[in-house]
């Protein structure tokens, strides 16, 4: 890929709870994020963790969009797109906003930014033991395609390596 993509996905929603209106957004990573983005890491032990200068350095190789909540950042996607591939390297939610849409908006924004540049598949590894994830990721429309044993540690234990067929699969994204 050529660069970064764009920030063309950026999409700012605003929602009605009670009387406050929540803004909330899709964006690029920005420097003054990274100590957000280690916080909502460290209290997500199943998350990989990045080290904040891990994640300026990735810049140009990966692309890390963040979810954010009346200026407070709530969720992150790391993928990288290689090619007509792509990877999603991590997707954390905050523990307390999660079953709240904002992992769906984030892999939206994935697919939709991979689209654009082409990709023809999506590959992520998800842990044996996460059914939340894993049922959001088949929701999304991906189908399991290997395992990997012995792939996380603390705990040990196998991934599944799971896709998304662009052609095929992004049909059934928007109609759900």
């Amino acid at each position: 890929m050529e660069g970064r993509v764009n920030a063309t996905f950026s999409r700012p929603v605003s929602s009605e709870r009670g009387r406050e209106a929540q803004e909330k957004m899709i964006r690029d990573f920005q420097a003054a994020d990274a100590e957000s983005v280690s916080k909502l890491l460290a209290g997500i032990p199943e998350a990989a963790q990045w080290p904040p200068h891990d994640l300026l350095a990735s810049e140009g190789s990966a692309v890390l969009r963040v979810a954010e909540e009346n200026g407070k950042v709530s969720g992150l996607i790391l993928f990288r797109i290689i090619a007509d591939e792509a990877e999603i390297l991590n997707l954390a939610v905050e523990p307390r906003r999660r079953r709240q849409g904002i992992a769906s908006r984030l892999i939206e924004d994935a697919v939709a930014a991979s689209k654009a540049a082409g990709v023809r598949t999506i590959f992520l590894e998800v842990r044996e033991s996460n059914e939340a994830a894993r049922n959001l990721y088949a929701r999304m429309g991906f189908t399991e395609d290997t395992r990997r044993p012995n792939y996380y540690r603390q705990p040990r234990e196998d991934a599944r390596i799971l896709r998304l067929k662009m052609d095929e699969d992004l049909r059934e994204i928007k109609a759900r």
